[in-house]
């Protein structure tokens, strides 16, 4: 699969590179059922096609899983594209009738706004646009550390383990609210989502920025680093993969703070890039942060869904 994704990447230049660890990780998450989730095709003994589907903690109101696939380049537009998708989508129906029976659910799908393929795909399988996500970077070569102290009456802390349970507690508080699809984090998932046990993950460069007068939590940033990346481009990029503020520290410089002490550690560990995702219409307004941060927008991708069927329980 690792090798199916290097293949892809290659022609689609998605910015998503993925090694046989981080897959792994992925295959012992929550969110996949290994066998009934994951999908795998071959022809002459080499992967062609591949596809898992992530299902969610919750289902608040709705269970929105999502789907992510792919199709070698020299083996499109042979119909493997349409199977696959109409294969998520009876899948994802039956695992989450199993999850969360009787519960309305969707299946979302992300494609790149310049794949005009994938896009009259989606619309072919019949999964309506919903909105826009952001994929945004910043160049940290020549980058001079801002070594700017936090605002007063707040604490950095840099990650540790005791830390854990609290910036969980936190991102349940101060992200999922405001993000479509997230459902709370549990114990379980928090552990294995690709955060402090995945071989992605990058603790000296993730943070919690703390209240000194409350002793709360007012935000967190968890940064990754994929290997595979790098493997790709040459360059070494940290992935800000959560940021998030409570509502009521909003408009008082954390997230900011958070931002550039990673930046910071990026400069200092010698990466080359660091990279984020947002929703275009995040009502926090953490788009202009990331721009007042120095990031740009580099790709668009339009979250597709498409509702799933019920009553299929009993089906074959």
């Amino acid at each position: 699969m690792a090798e199916l994704c290097a293949a892809v990447e290659a022609v689609d230049e998605d910015g998503e590179s993925y090694g046989a660890e981080d897959i792994e990780t992925d295959f012992d998450s929550f969110a996949v059922d290994k066998v009934r989730g994951s999908h795998g095709g071959f022809l002459d003994g080499r992967m062609v096609v591949a596809g898992m589907i992530y299902a969610r903690t919750a289902a608040d109101p709705t269970h929105q899983m999502s789907f992510w696939g792919m199709v070698h380049p020299d083996f499109r537009r042979r119909g493997y594209g349409t199977a696959l998708i109409e294969w998520a989508h009876d899948a994802a129906t039956r695992i989450s009738e199993e999850r969360f029976p009787g519960v309305p659910g969707d299946l979302l799908v992300y494609v790149n706004e310049t794949k005009t393929g994938a896009l009259a795909l989606m619309e072919k399988c019949e999964f309506a646009p919903r909105y826009y996500e952001f994929a945004m970077k910043v160049a940290l070569a020549g980058r001079a550390s801002s070594a700017q102290p936090p605002p007063e009456g707040f604490e950095l802390l840099g990650f540790s383990p005791a830390l854990s349970e609290e910036i969980r507690l936190t991102h349940n508080i101060a992200f999922v609210p405001d993000h479509p699809g997230s459902t709370v984090a549990t114990v379980e998932s928090w552990s294995n989502q690709n955060l402090h046990e995945g071989s992605s993950f990058r603790p000296d460069l993730s943070f919690a920025l703390r209240d000194e007068r409350t002793g709360l939590l007012a935000g967190y940033l968890i940064a990754q680093y994929y290997e595979a990346d790098t493997a790709a481009t040459g360059l070494r990029d940290i992935y800000l993969a959560y940021i998030g503020t409570r509502r009521e520290y909003r408009g008082r410089g954390v997230a900011s703070t958070l931002i550039r002490a990673a930046l910071d550690g990026g400069v200092e560990a010698g990466f080359d890039s660091a990279s984020l995702s947002v929703l275009a219409e995040n009502p926090t307004g953490a788009l202009g942060v990331y721009e007042r941060a120095g990031f740009t927008v580099r790709r668009r991708f339009i979250a597709h869904s498409r509702a799933l069927k019920q009553g299929t329980m009993g089906d074959s």
